[in-house]
């Protein structure tokens, strides 16, 4: 199979209502398998992804840098820990959790975002293993891996395989948008908070969406405070903010350390430091020329604001993609224009944060925490409390379990309108 045969053109009206068509036909037989069956060969086909020479990986490797504009290094790396989540124990472990004995609707539309290549796979494992067909609309930043994916499956079980139909059509071709809208039993789009509304006001049925997210970092005093551990805690966040050239909604934008400006600055220098070698190991992807303008004025608004009298310090690596850490002196929730761009701010106590926090309560996703042990069980249910969704260790925050509750979501049981009887 050529890798090309796999990338997604536009699809019209017609040919998605025969894709539906199959569809429904397939979604028949796949409710009438056992589900340890599916959950196995759905294992197998992760297992095939994560070989040491899995050909599915070399032509994700090969294609989807042009589709995505991500580093064939970073595509190498990353990848895999978006699938590892997928294997049987963890697959088997949610579905008892969340699932039960109830089947899934029986055609379920996931409406892909296009920021990074892999989020195809979670919806379309748990869709299958939950004996629902899967209709996946890609995003426009990645037309590639749903098909590479689905042909995956279809390639272990021909007729698991058949329960999955990838396509694409570019926004505001409401013909094929109304096709799918009107034959779908659930709708699960992720994307912009704009697009995500346009899309549950025209869709008739049950309807599940995930905005905008931002995320961001918490730094402790005695973690700033001290060299060994302060470096230990700047390469983690750099490793969080790199993976992915931090286009997820788990990538960290922000950083609060706890201490004054010249803790924040001490930090913010360790994190630019540990940037550095990420370049070489991941290096950054291609970023458009109004990307890179964005973060020209992300450093230009540091330098301004020193001189206007609000000290700023910038830490800026030679390449504009490649890394800029601004240590500001107040404490704000501004996020960045991404591509490995950091806020580093001081605020005198931890406890200031739900102050800070509570207006963008529903923005929040997730928190990487540094702080010694003690402190921890605290300081993770207060920013629990605060809205975040997901707290976790630095150098951790783009690698969530697979029942991480996505927008404070269920993974799969919100899927389910009823127990079956």
């Amino acid at each position: 199979m050529r890798p090309e045969a796999v990338t997604l053109s536009d699809i019209s009206p017609a040919q998605l209502a025969r894709a539906i068509a199959d569809l429904r036909g397939a979604q028949l037989r796949l409710a009438a398998r056992p589900r340890r069956e599916i959950v196995g060969a759905l294992s197998d086909v992760v297992d095939a992804w994560l070989e040491p020479d899995s050909p599915w990986l070399a032509r994700a490797e090969a294609w989807l840098p042009r589709a995505t504009g991500l580093s064939p290094a970073m595509i190498r790396h990353a990848l895999p820990t978006m699938l590892q989540p997928l294997r049987a124990p963890a697959l088997d472990e949610l579905l008892a959790a969340e699932v039960g004995n109830r089947r899934g609707p029986p055609l379920i539309l996931h409406v892909l975002p296009g920021n990074l290549p892999g989020l195809a796979a979670i919806p379309t494992v748990l869709s299958l293993a939950m004996g629902s067909a899967a209709l996946l609309k890609a995003g426009r930043g990645d037309r590639v891996f749903p098909a590479l994916f689905a042909a995956s499956i279809a390639a272990r079980d021909a007729e698991l395989g058949a329960g999955v139909a990838a396509c694409y059509w570019p926004g505001g071709a409401r013909a094929c948008e109304d096709v799918a809208l009107a034959a779908a039993d659930l709708v699960v789009a992720s994307g912009d908070d704009a697009s995500v509304a346009a899309l549950a006001e025209r869709t008739r049925g049950r309807f599940i969406g995930y905005g905008h997210r931002v995320s961001f970092a918490v730094v402790a005093g005695e973690v700033a405070a001290d060299p060994a551990a302060r470096e230990r805690a700047a390469d983690a966040l750099a490793a969080d903010v790199a993976l992915w050239d931090q286009r997820g909604c788990l990538s960290p934008q922000l950083c609060f350390v706890e201490g004054d400006l010249d803790a924040a600055r001490a930090f913010g220098a360790a994190v630019a430091e540990a940037l550095g070698p990420l370049t070489r190991r991941w290096p950054p992807g291609h970023a458009s020329g109004a990307e890179r303008l964005a973060l020209r004025r992300f450093r230009e608004e540091a330098e301004w604001a020193g001189l206007s009298g609000e000290p700023a310090t910038i830490f800026a690596l030679a390449g504009e993609a490649d890394g800029t850490v601004v240590v500001e002196s107040t404490a704000q929730f501004r996020p960045t224009p991404l591509w490995r761009s950091l806020r580093v701010m001081p605020v005198a106590t931890l406890t200031e944060l739900a102050g800070l926090l509570a207006p963008v309560a529903s923005l929040l996703e997730a928190a990487g925490l540094a702080a010694a042990p003690p402190r921890w069980p605290a300081l993770a249910a207060a920013l629990a409390a605060a809205g975040v969704h997901r707290v976790c260790e630095l150098g951790s925050m783009q690698h969530p379990p697979l029942t991480w509750w996505q927008g404070g979501r269920p993974r799969a049981a919100d899927w389910i309108a009823e127990p079956s009887t």
